[in-house]
């Protein structure tokens, strides 16, 4: 619970902070005088003043603010821009600069901190080219590819690593690839029909062997009460053998808060135990809807291996990282305004407190990339154009470059306070998916 806690707390804070500091920053180079930088929303807990500045810690930790003068009316409702450091007097393109950079510096986090991996830690290679799926409606299972298949060469190009098998398969344009493989000591040639030069559909329904072998186990996890330990190779889940980590996954998966028979093998012993895996949301893979699997805490990087990334190619690669998962997310986001997922799948600060504590206790390196991920979320949340979002600001100040005048008082005091309707509806909403996903 503690660790959830900090967890939450560190994330949240830090993600806050980057925003706000974006608003902060951009307002400072625009030459607009800020009131106040706040982390968290009143009633106000702690604060300083320095300069013209008040930075304050507020009790409300949903989000934060950085208040500018001349932003909003007063308290008599008159309107301000008179005074050349008022937000209100600077021009449009000023104005939309300092508002989208909130989003703007999220997005940089999420850059920063997907460099700094590949920086550090270099790229993650799959070190084998040894099939260990293939789907049954696949072109590789009409072409008689098996599971157990070592791919040694595609269209006469040798391939090492399984990054080198989907680079193959995803660059091929023609109607057609020729696989050597190897299988049980021989080598045979196949030949792979596809129905069109997508490359998702080249990619599909293939991928590579994994042992179910334990490649760490979580603290305090029911694998560690149980007995696990790194190495050991599990053999069965509930009487069902299993001889890849897809397999076990699946069995484990389907079984939350239940009672599960896991056997496996250690230095040539056999061992067997009753677990019962912890709950965890998941995404259901066809419909998008929440729903509860089962972990008993175990990690596996079979046949991984890192390869050094120099300061240049790592900028380019946390560069794609950044726009694959930005697409991601706005796939997600476009299949829920079209109904195409459940709005169970929405999670509010208790989901993202509680994924925060989990991404912690796998280590360091998932809790980082967890906030890349909440940071990008974060940016695209806030650059929807709903009223009082920053995406909802930047909508009028586009209105009011087409209509070459700022809209009236009495427009923008109705759209803010929309906006902020519709914020406190969708926070209850989301608040209440988080308490009712615990209860399930």
């Amino acid at each position: 619970m503690l660790t959830t806690v900090l967890s939450a707390i560190f994330v949240l804070g830090l993600l806050v902070f980057i925003h706000e500091l974006g608003h902060f920053l951009a307002a400072k180079r625009m030459g607009i005088r800020v009131e106040r930088f706040s982390l968290g929303f009143p009633p106000k807990m702690i604060g300083k003043t320095i300069g013209d500045t008040e930075y304050c810690i507020s009790w409300i930790p949903l989000g934060g603010y950085v208040k500018m003068a001349g932003e909003q009316p007063d308290a008599d409702g008159e309107e301000h821009g008179n005074e050349p450091w008022e937000f209100q007097s600077k021009s449009v393109g000023a104005r939309a600069f300092v508002i989208a950079a909130g989003p703007g510096m999220n997005f940089v986090l999420a850059f920063i901190i997907f460099w700094l991996f590949y920086a550090t830690m270099g790229v993650m290679l799959v070190d084998t080219t040894t099939v260990g799926r293939v789907e049954n409606a696949s072109p590789y299972a009409a072409a008689g590819l098996q599971v157990g298949d070592e791919i040694l060469e595609i269209d006469q190009a040798p391939v090492d690593t399984w990054e080198d098998v989907r680079e193959r398969l995803a660059s091929g344009t023609a109607a057609s690839l020729d696989l050597k493989v190897q299988r049980e000591g021989q080598e045979r040639a196949l030949e792979v029909r596809y129905g069109g030069d997508d490359a998702a559909e080249r990619l599909a329904g293939l991928d590579y062997f994994r042992a179910s072998a334990v490649s760490s186990v979580i603290p305090d996890s029911p694998a560690e009460k149980a007995g696990l330990r790194s190495g050991d190779v599990i053999t069965s889940v509930n009487g069902a053998p299993v001889t890849q980590w897809y397999e076990m996954v699946e069995l484990i998966r389907v079984r939350p808060g239940m009672e599960t028979t896991v056997s496996w093998t250690r230095n040539g012993q056999y061992h067997q135990v009753i677990v019962i895996p912890i709950t965890a949301q998941d995404l259901d893979r066809e419909t998008g809807d929440v729903i509860d699997i089962g972990q008993i805490g175990i990690t596996q990087q079979d046949h991984i291996k890192r390869s050094p990334a120099g300061l240049v190619s790592s900028a380019g690669l946390a560069g794609t990282q950044l726009v694959n998962v930005t697409y991601t997310i706005l796939g997600f986001v476009k299949k829920l305004v079209l109904g195409e997922v459940s709005t169970d799948s929405v999670g509010g600060p208790i989901a993202i407190a509680r994924m925060a504590g989990d991404s912690a206790r796998q280590g360091a390196s998932s809790l980082f990339s967890f906030m890349a991920f909440l940071s990008i979320n974060l940016a695209i949340l806030n650059l929807l154009p709903i009223p009082a979002l920053d995406g909802g600001q930047l909508l009028i100040l586009g209105v009011e470059k087409v209509l070459r005048r700022p809209l009236s008082l009495r427009y923008r005091l109705i759209w803010q306070q929309t906006g902020m309707a519709l914020l406190l509806v969708l926070m209850v909403f989301v608040v209440f998916n988080d308490i009712t996903r615990i209860f399930r």
